[in-house]
């Protein structure tokens, strides 16, 4: 071997040993540095502990804060999850001190009534709205479930023909939840119907999207035209009923 080529052997081998001399330089550096800013972070949260604390509970500490940060993402579900129950017992507060006390105080008023006007003239009065369609389905199970409430409210159909009776149920049963905007005391057991609608109302009239007060409007066109579907739904069951009955053989 020349001469020369032991000198470009010795070289190459003191370049690669300059090189892993500079990275191990720059490993150094970097944990130095690292070294350097762990050590600044223990002096601050030493400083501001006032020197009560050691190294070791400042250990325990940093352990406790990563855990917290891994377990942050489940308190957040958690606190979101329970937020809504939470909600639902503020809805159910307003309730107990708003629309309850209400209820109670309208269903004895309207007890009262009932009794005063008399049983006997209600099923008289009853009985003469039955005797034509128009009446039948609608001013019929409008006093039924006003008088009477839902489900004492069916009984009303024992002063109706037979054929008349399936027609007479299909028009009260839908007659329940309209007029709840008005006289909740129709159907209390099923107020959560309109009470959904009026507390969205109630947002927006806060907000001053809608007029104040549109919430009674709303009840009063739901009533009206509630009274018109059972009007349809009477005078179209009386007809399917009469079908059926005709197809079977059956005489009402």
């Amino acid at each position: 071997m020349s001469f020369v080529s032991l000198l470009a052997q010795h070289a190459d081998l003191a370049a690669h040993n300059l090189q892993m001399a500079g990275a191990l330089a720059g490993d150094a550096a970097l944990h130095g540095k690292q070294a350097v800013q762990g050590a600044g972070n223990d002096l601050i949260v030493l400083a501001q502990a006032g020197g009560d604390i050691t190294v070791e509970e400042f250990r325990e500490r940093l352990q406790n804060v990563q855990q917290e940060e891994q377990l942050g993402w489940l308190t957040t579900a958690g606190k979101y999850f329970i937020g809504i129950f939470q909600k639902g017992g503020e809805v159910f507060a307003g309730f107990v001190t708003g629309i309850i006390p209400t209820l109670v105080v309208l269903m004895t008023a309207f007890y009262a009534v009932t009794e005063l006007v008399g049983e006997q003239r209600v099923h008289g009065l009853a009985r003469s709205a039955g005797r034509i369609a128009l009446t039948r389905y609608t001013v019929l199970p409008v006093l039924a479930v006003f008088f009477l409430t839902n489900p004492m409210a069916y009984t009303f159909g024992t002063f109706l023909e037979e054929k008349h009776k399936p027609a007479f149920y299909d028009a009260a049963v839908s007659y329940v939840h309209p007029p709840l905007g008005l006289f909740p005391h129709i159907n209390p057991g099923e107020y959560f119907v309109w009470g959904g609608i009026l507390v969205a109302l109630l947002e927006l009239e806060n907000r001053g999207v809608v007029p104040g007060g549109y919430h009674i409007t709303v009840a009063i066109w739901y009533a009206l035209v509630g009274l018109l579907v059972i009007l349809l739904k009477g005078i179209l069951t009386e007809r399917i009923t009469a079908i059926m009955a005709r197809r079977q053989g059956v005489e009402l």
